[in-house]
């Protein structure tokens, strides 16, 4: 049996109307699975479980949301994978100055496209300082690309009410006051990405399993703000949605060592002497927050497929949603 959602239907419905030769969704779905098969790695080496340290605060964040955590300088967050393939945006914010944040430009142009174990994660003008530094990384984290909206759905898709990472984003960061336009370039992790001969920057099937993981040293206080990515229609996150798991830690000794080190790394010749800039404004919880996380909850629906395809489920909305993106053609 095929099981897609609600929005993964409508999205097979659009190729459906652009398709004259196709009748229906369900004509689809038999022409996908039909199709030769893509083949798809099937092997990984198991992660090495993270460092043992003391809990301070964990979370399990479901699909279609996103948590604002805030983390004190020195301590370290974790964001680990529970069944794999998921992408994560995660936006980060100075929990006492809400002007200072991640900046992506400026953590490319320093630590290169992927930042991983060793590098650090810089913020914007004027403060333009590392404010985060990696641990440790079983995966992989990408630069090039934009957190996915309502626009891009629309413009690529034809789908303009579906799940998408900035507004999950902009909810998720309400809880401390931030609003829509505050949202900035996310940092994306366990997105698999790769540069053609030709310039083009592409997403390749996300290779991530069960445990992995990437942690990092806050060396500032801090407002972390991880989102389960909204796509559902990609390999971005092999076209599903799916929990992951965000722990906040006491650091070891050694955490701080390796952090000051990937500081002093990245730094090189120091930073540029102090300067005069206004007092910050901090982020302030709102007690009386309540989630509400749009286009949720999702509905399950379940589609006939050849009773001798033996593919599991994951396989088949892989085969049939692949197939269909494709189809239509919107990446080349």
């Amino acid at each position: 049996m095929l099981r897609i959602n609600n929005q993964q239907r409508d999205f097979l419905q659009v190729v459906v109307d652009r398709s004259p030769e196709l009748g229906d969704v369900a004509d689809l779905v038999r022409t996908a699975l039909a199709a030769p098969a893509v083949p798809v790695p099937s092997s990984r080496t198991e992660p090495l479980p993270p460092p043992a340290r003391t809990a301070v605060a964990a979370y399990t964040i479901a699909p279609g949301t996103g948590k604002a955590v805030p983390v004190r300088a020195g301590e370290v967050v974790r964001v680990s994978q529970i069944d794999g393939q998921q992408c994560v945006d995660m936006n980060v914010f100075n929990l006492n100055n809400r002007h200072e944040r991640l900046h992506i430009g400026r953590t490319r142009g320093l630590q290169g496209p992927h930042p991983s174990t060793g590098d650090v994660l810089w913020s914007n003008a004027p403060w333009e300082r590392p404010i985060m530094a990696i641990l440790g990384s079983t995966t992989r984290t990408d630069t090039y690309f934009p957190f996915c909206s309502r626009t891009i759905y629309s413009v690529l898709f034809g789908l303009h009410d579906r799940t998408n990472c900035q507004e999950i984003q902009n909810e998720a960061q309400r809880e401390y006051g931030l609003a829509p336009w505050e949202i900035h370039e996310s940092l994306n992790l366990f997105m698999v990405t790769a540069m053609l001969p030709s310039g083009d920057v592409v997403i390749e099937r996300n290779d991530s399993g069960p445990g992995d993981f990437i942690e990092f040293l806050a060396l500032l206080d801090l407002l972390v703000v991880p989102n389960v990515c909204g796509d559902d229609v990609t390999n971005c996150s092999n076209y599903g949605m799916r929990p992951v798991r965000v722990t906040v830690e006491r650091s070891r000794p050694e955490d701080r060592l390796a952090g000051a080190a990937a500081r002093d790394k990245a730094v090189l010749f120091g930073l540029p002497g102090s300067r005069r800039l206004p007092a910050g404004e901090p982020l302030q919880v709102d007690a009386h927050y309540v989630p509400h996380f749009p286009h949720l909850p999702l509905q399950s629906i379940e589609m006939p497929v050849p009773p001798d395809d033996g593919r599991n489920e994951d396989q088949l909305r892989e085969a049939v949603l692949g197939w269909a993106v494709a189809r239509l053609g919107v990446f080349g």
